[in-house]
């Protein structure tokens, strides 16, 4: 459970199937007072915003904060802009306790990266580990100073792709590689400063990225989703709420002598490969053709 005064901060939580969203969604009902969500799209941000507060009130969750959801603008392509975002949240609640970075990259993995442009990997580095750095920086001052049983926390959403790569999403599994080592760095470099630092890695997660890359497949919703869930080992997809339940814990005082960890939220990927089947192979290219 989260504390009942906590103030969160999450990144990425903009569109309703993602999994920032339903990290949102996790903490509010674990007991946070208050959830600033923060995205670049001033409209996605309204109706996000508007969506919690409407799960809340059919929820009958009840905060002390009239304002338990706030909407703030920013961008973490830009990440020179990661301390105004962190001001306008200390501006509305005068704390923070929990940062939570789920951010993508804007078109996800394997829907607009160019393995040949190098706009794709400094994208992908802003997003997953500068401005995530920035940002934790930012909020150090008020995460250090958080009541909570063991302090304030920081969780970072991550992807195996980082240890489990393929050609075609090298700027992806870089910058995941990168984050995993900047992760390890802030737990380091926070040990002593009541905050803790950790990590979750995603495996193939059925997020609305699954949908559209299911259109340009030109498969079905339900055929593409299948397709996947046969090269994982416990045989489906994960969910946005398997990775917001390990995202609440390292965020709860339940995890106080957690910091520093990776933890693999994969469905056992880790043990096998994405591409452990022929027919994964040949719906991607890149990979040896062989007889399904």
């Amino acid at each position: 459970m989260i504390p009942d005064d906590s103030k969160c901060v999450v990144i990425g939580a903009t569109d309703p199937k993602s999994i920032g969203f339903e990290v949102a969604w996790s903490l509010l009902k674990g007991g946070a007072s208050g959830v600033a969500i923060v995205g670049r799209d001033e409209a996605k941000l309204v109706r996000a915003t508007d969506l919690l507060e409407e799960k809340m009130k059919m929820e009958g969750l009840g905060h002390t904060h009239r304002n338990c959801v706030l909407g703030v603008l920013g961008n973490l392509k830009k990440p020179e802009t990661m301390a105004g975002v962190t001001q306008k949240v200390v501006d509305a609640w005068g704390r923070i306790d929990v940062l939570v970075c789920c951010g993508g990259n804007g078109n996800s993995e394997y829907l607009g990266l160019d393995v040949e442009d190098p706009e794709s990997y400094r994208m992908m580095q802003n997003v997953a580990v500068v401005s995530p750095m920035f940002l934790a920086e930012a909020c150090f001052p008020y995460l250090s100073k958080s009541p909570n049983k063991h302090g304030g926390t920081v969780v970072m959403v991550g992807s195996v792709a980082a240890n489990v790569p393929w050609p075609a999403t090298a700027p992806y599994n870089f910058a995941m590689a990168a984050k995993n080592t900047m992760i390890q760095t802030l737990a380091f470099k926070y040990r002593n400063s009541n905050v803790r630092v950790n990590g979750v890695l995603a495996g193939v997660i059925h997020t609305g990225a699954l949908d559209v890359m299911a259109a340009k497949k030109n498969q079905s919703v339900e055929s593409y989703a299948a397709l996947r869930a046969t090269a994982q080992p416990l045989g489906r997809n994960g969910t946005p709420e398997d990775v917001a339940n390990a995202v609440t814990y390292l965020a709860s005082p339940a995890s106080g002598f957690t910091t520093g960890e990776l933890l693999r939220v994969d469905g056992g990927l880790h043990l096998s490969n994405w591409w452990n089947k022929p027919v994964m192979l040949d719906q991607y290219g890149n990979g040896t053709k062989r007889n399904k």
